[in-house]
């Protein structure tokens, strides 16, 4: 035995699928000076149905007590709320990264290579064209700040789980900040090193600069 089950469409219910059909077949309101509401006809072309909030001069509404033009009157004096059956879409956030790799270099006066200082990599994650954070350090000292024109305007560091390399806060804040993007195309756009034994690899300061008296 099969059993059918018949979904009862409510009133309101009825007036909103109305009111969209009335959208997409184009009716179109008109208010004469006495503020009276008048639709056209979708089936007759240069034909005027008189109608208001309760009532028009339509066979559909005579006989349903309901009709596109009614509905469309409901919406436009805010009495009906009808929402798009395809809403369009909203757009992925438009997410960059720009990271400058960490290096040694001098740090004040060169005198000797202890002047030598580690210059730590700096990640800045950029949403729909507006600064909005800042990932500084190496993978043991990792801090995060939210910016506000270019300048550090708040600590964000407790916000992210402790003991995240450079790449995992980044990692994390893309994610956080722009869910939908494609974190792993911009990591790997950025250069960020994958492994935290790349940020081990790194010239001798020696060899590379040479010992200063």
């Amino acid at each position: 035995m099969i059993t059918q089950i018949q979904h009862m469409e409510t009133v309101d219910g009825a007036r909103a699928r109305l009111a969209r059909k009335a959208r997409q077949q184009g009716v179109s309101l008109r208010i004469d000076a006495r503020g009276n509401w008048f639709a056209n006809s979708v089936s007759t072309p240069g034909r005027e149905h008189f109608v208001t909030a309760v009532s028009c001069q339509c066979t559909g509404f005579v006989n349903r007590q309901r009709c596109i033009h009614n509905s469309a009157v409901l919406v436009a004096l805010g009495l009906l709320d009808v929402e798009d059956d395809d809403p369009e879409p909203t757009p992925p956030p438009a997410a960059a990264i720009t990271h400058v790799p960490g290096a040694w270099g001098p740090g004040g006066w060169l005198v000797c290579t202890r002047d030598i200082e580690w210059r730590e990599p700096v990640t800045e994650i950029t949403i729909d064209g507006d600064d909005v954070l800042r990932v500084v350090g190496d993978q043991f000292n990792v801090t995060a700040h939210w910016l506000e024109d270019g300048h550090a305007a708040d600590n964000m560091t407790a916000s992210m789980p402790s003991g995240m390399s450079h790449r995992a806060a980044v990692e994390h804040w893309l994610r956080s900040l722009a869910a939908s993007v494609d974190v792993d195309r911009l990591l790997y756009g950025a250069g960020i090193p994958e492994d935290a034994d790349l940020w081990d690899d790194l010239p001798d300061v020696a060899d590379e600069l040479g010992e200063v008296a």
